[in-house]
Order: C-alpha cells, then structure tokens, then sequence
C-alpha cells in the first residue's frame, strides 16, 4: 500500500506541458535552431549540425546556405571539404528532370568543381568527378530535347544552335556523337551539303564507338550517291599540288586512317573543308626550293636563275617544307 501511494503521488506531482516548447527542446540536435548567441553563429560543430539537418530533411536551399556559412568562417577547417562537397550534393539533389529548370545541374558542376580546384586529393575526388559527368550527361539529354522539339518544328537554325552547344561544351561525352549525327541532319534539310559532309565525317572520325556510326556511314554514303561531285566540287586550298586528288568514293573514304579526314570535326566557317586540312599537309611536306626570309608556300618557291651565258647566279632559297619559315 505505501509503495502505490508513493507511486501515484509521484505521477501526480508531474506538471502538464503548457506549450510545445518543452516538446522541441527535448531533442539535443533541436537546440541548434533555438538563440542566436555568438556559438550558435560561430561554432563549427553547430553550424554543421545544422547544415546537416537541413540536408537530412531535404531542405537542400537552407543547407547550402549554411554549409557556405561555415565555408566564409573556417575554410581551414579539416570539414571545409566535406562542406564544399555537401554544396554540390545539395545542387545536384535539386534537380528534378530533363525537361525542367537545368540551373540545379549547372551550379553542382561549379560546386564539384570548386571542391576540385580548392581541395584537391580529398576522399570525396572521385565521387565528385563522377557526378560532374553526371550532370553534364543529363544537360546533354536536355540540350538533344529541345534541339529536336525545334528540328520537327522546322526551326533548323534553333535547332543546329543547340547541337552546336553540346559539341562545343561537351567534346569529351559519347553522347555528343549523336548531336553531331543530328546537326548533320539539321545542315542537310536546310540543304548545306558541304556542311553535312563536314559533321558526318567528324562523328565518324571522333566518336567511333558512338551508337549513331553506322548511321553516319549510310548517310554520308547516301549524300555522295546523290551529289557524286561534292567533294569535288568544293573550293581547293592553295597548298594542294596540283597533283593531289581527293577520292570522290565515299567507301574510300570511310577508314579511320585516310588522311582526307583527319582534321575533321571543326565547324565550318570558311570556303576551305575542314575535312581536306590534313592532305594539304601530306603533300606539302616535300621540301621545297623556297625563298630565304619568307613564309614559305606554293607562291613563295622561286626557281634558280640563270644569266644569258647559262650562269648560275648566287641563289638567296634554300630548300624548306611548305608551311614552315624558311
């Protein structure tokens, strides 16, 4: 009997919580959301508290706000990596799809990238570089999105645009083969052949193991069947001999090692196809007589003179490869 009477008067004595403040102040981790005195704001271990229970509930805009706050207040700190790491994670989180805002991506790849630059040889390198290519994979996908809702548009030039951004921004992914591929195909509806060779040749030369070289092949090969003279019908380059040729057949001219297509690949913005650049510098690598002093070319190789009784007169050329000083 005197142990139940002690018992419910001690239950008895316990007061009713007036408001919910008691409730939240019951977890540790809660107090770090609570005051505003000089630790709260300075300590890094609070501040890091909080910036991780903000990412915990994916609240990923206050988390990195606060993992930048520890960043301007201790950079030399041995979590300033972590942090700098956990500011991409949070940009990279926000993303959503393909078809929605791409900020998100673009700010994760300068959050990894910063993390890169500024931390080097960290634990979180590999990750990080993983999750760029990531992120530039998925604005690929984005850019090929809208590139084709303009193309059955018939918007060609809005649509050539963004192939063009993906293969300036993003030479080193696969994935850049097939915007290569779409532009040939934007070029040609517009009716630029030239300039469908130009894209054709390069996604077959740069990008073998794309999904989209075979396709490349049949249609430069259904572009020559059509327009058999188009090569030879493009202006020459002046360093071309004479002598040299261009081989019209285009099943000549789909093997990795044929020299027409070496330089393929930039985008064309002269009278001159990239796609010829290396032949011009297969034949001119003869040494040439040219003059001394001079930028030496097919305008600058001078013959030897002779006076009327058959005299050689002092030479001033010498023997150079065209397209080097002499």
């Amino acid at each position: 009997m005197l142990t139940m009477v002690v018992f419910f008067s001690g239950c008895s004595s316990t007061p009713e919580p007036t408001d919910t403040t008691s409730q939240v102040l019951s977890s540790t981790d809660e107090q770090i959301f609570v005051g505003d005195s000089i630790e709260m704001s300075y300590d890094p271990n609070v501040i890091m508290k909080r910036a991780e229970s903000f990412f915990d509930k994916e609240s990923y805009a206050e988390a990195i706000v606060e993992y930048k706050h520890f960043l301007d207040l201790h950079r030399n700190h041995i979590l300033a990596p972590y942090a700098q790491y956990k500011i991409g994670v949070s940009h990279y989180k926000q993303f959503q799809t393909v078809d929605r805002d791409p900020e998100p991506l673009n700010k994760a790849i300068a959050g990894f990238e910063k993390l890169l630059k500024e931390f080097p040889t960290t634990r979180y390198e590999a990750e990080a570089k993983e999750t760029i290519l990531t992120c530039k994979e998925l604005l690929v996908q984005r850019h090929l999105m809208v590139g084709k809702f303009y193309f059955k548009r018939g918007s060609y030039l809005a649509a050539a645009h963004r192939y063009e951004k993906i293969i300036n921004e993003f030479p080193e992914l696969e994935t850049t083969g097939e915007a290569m591929f779409h532009l040939a195909k934007t070029y040609q509806d517009l009716g630029i052949e030239e300039w469908t060779q130009e894209w054709l040749v390069a996604l077959i030369r740069q990008y073998p193991e794309s999904p989209y070289h075979s396709s490349a092949q049949t249609l430069l090969a259904s572009l020559h069947k059509k327009h058999p003279t188009l090569l030879a019908s493009l202006p020459k380059n002046p360093l071309v001999p004479e002598k040299a040729t261009i081989p019209a057949d285009p099943a000549l001219s789909l093997t990795p090692d044929n020299p027409t297509f070496a330089n393929a690949g930039i985008l064309p913005h002269s009278t001159t196809p990239e796609a010829q650049t290396a032949v011009f510098t297969e034949h001119a690598a003869a040494p040439s007589a040219c003059t001394i002093g001079t930028w030496c070319d097919s305008q600058s190789v001078r013959p030897t003179q002779t006076s009327a009784n058959s005299t050689s007169l002092p030479t001033d050329t010498k023997a150079c490869k065209p397209g080097n000083w002499c």
